[in-house]
């Protein structure tokens, strides 16, 4: 929620040295294509298959989804299972993390619905590229801030976030429903300290941020048993940790897929 594929050039570019690697960007990311309505899991699913058959890429497919990214994922495999042969979660989402995590997170994503409103309008206007220094980085290399910033100023950009924002229940909701993957290979890497200030998306200097990380964590290992066939690994980064932990991430999932192929 937020990402789009600026974001995992990173982790992309070591991976890419051994396998072939597709980016999807979702409407109105990176682009000026915008849905008018809030995508569901199986929508993105969905559009996610066009562009593989696009590039002609039908089966041995292993996906990868980090955070909102992983009901994507979960909803893929449900609805094309011939088609994938592991599944990858990155400090993925869980279907119960709003009735686990502090009351103060559920607080802060629907106070996030109004703020990005009130984004919005700016950025309608044109002020958000004269306040540049006010939009969080989150990790990202100096050479990719000027694409970044591309995107970041552009209402597209908060529309299609608040979107995702407002259909992120119903969605959980929805993923929760699917059923476990048996023996599908599955490769969770989960975050130690995936929130801290820098990602909190509202400032709240009272935020509950160790208890939010050590139910995270169990959150996090509870997704692994999705799958008989799954591996558990711990990151120290934050949320977005495949830009501040990428090699670590990359070579954790290359020794992975070596060892899924044997």
């Amino acid at each position: 929620m937020g990402c789009w594929s600026l974001f995992y050039q990173p982790l992309a570019n070591e991976l890419k040295k051994e396998y072939r690697v597709c980016l999807i960007d979702r409407p109105g990311y990176a682009s000026d294509k915008v849905s008018s309505l809030a995508p569901t899991a199986n929508q993105v699913a969905q559009s996610i298959v066009q562009v593989l058959a696009k590039q002609s890429i039908d089966k041995h497919i292993i996906l990868v989804g980090h955070s909102l990214g992983g009901l994507h994922v979960r909803a893929f495999q449900h609805l094309y299972p011939e088609k994938v042969d592991g599944i990858v979660l990155l400090d993925a989402a869980s279907s119960s993390q709003f009735q686990e995590l502090p009351k103060e997170f559920y607080e802060i994503l629907e106070k996030q619905s109004r703020d990005l409103n009130k984004v919005i309008e700016i950025a309608q206007k044109g002020y958000l590229k004269y306040s540049k220094k006010r939009i969080p980085t989150y990790g990202l290399p100096q050479e990719m801030l000027e694409e970044y910033y591309e995107v970041t100023t552009t209402p597209e950009y908060y529309y299609s976030m608040l979107l995702e924002v407002k259909a992120f229940e119903q969605n959980l909701k929805r993923v929760g429903e699917i059923p476990s993957l048996g023996d599908l290979p599955l490769l969770v890497i989960a975050s130690a300290n995936s929130i801290d200030e820098e990602v909190l998306p509202v400032k709240n200097k009272n935020y509950p941020y160790l208890e939010h990380n050590k139910i995270w964590l169990e959150l996090q290992e509870g997704l692994a048993k999705q799958s008989t066939n799954s591996t558990f690994v711990v990151s120290q980064a934050n949320h977005y940790l495949m830009l501040e932990d990428s090699q670590f991430i990359a070579q954790t999932i290359k020794e992975w897929i070596s060892e899924v192929a044997k």
